[in-house]
């Protein structure tokens, strides 16, 4: 839970600037750039959400006296924090600019979890895929070129004990 809290003072500082660039213009910021602030509100409901599901995690844990306890809500706090400190500093940019932003990070933050969650079991398809097709086709290939490579060392040696045997009957 350390390491996410860092999200609480950046989105603070964050707040400000963005306050202090929207100030003195005519048009609210939720106008201008609508779908960033409600990602931004849904990022850090969701990186609440998160942290107090580690809380009770944590606690479950402690009180059944397991050593371990799963980090996924700590993960899932920490991406949507940094989503949030995202889509909050993508208002300083154009509003084009701020949804391709905004997209980038809500589709990384998307691969992260399942990646996270899931790891294992693309890590097994992909290990599958390797031992099971790759390798005994690249294997396959590397065998045909070394034994070309074998043959024409073989005929190369063939002449040379070919020309020692001449040189020591002349």
């Amino acid at each position: 839970m350390a390491n996410t809290a860092i999200f609480w003072y950046i989105n603070s500082v964050l707040v400000g600037i963005v306050g202090a660039n929207v100030q003195g213009t005519t048009e609210p910021l939720l106008a201008t750039h609508a779908l960033n602030i409600w990602s931004f509100l849904g990022a850090k409901l969701l990186y609440c959400l998160a942290l107090e599901a580690d809380d009770v995690m944590r606690t479950r844990a402690r009180q059944l006296n397991q050593a371990n306890y799963t980090h996924f809500w700590s993960f899932v706090a920490f991406v949507s924090g940094s989503v949030s400190s995202v889509s909050l500093g993508s208002t300083l940019v154009s509003r084009s600019a701020g949804y391709i932003i905004l997209s980038i990070a809500w589709i990384c933050a998307a691969i992260t979890i399942v990646v996270y969650q899931y790891g294992s079991f693309i890590v097994d398809g992909c290990r599958w895929v390797y031992y099971e097709i790759l390798k005994p086709f690249f294997n396959s290939i590397w065998n045909l070129i070394q034994g070309n490579n074998n043959s024409n060392n073989n005929n190369n040696m063939l002449t040379e004990t070919q020309q020692q045997r001449a040189t020591v009957q002349v």
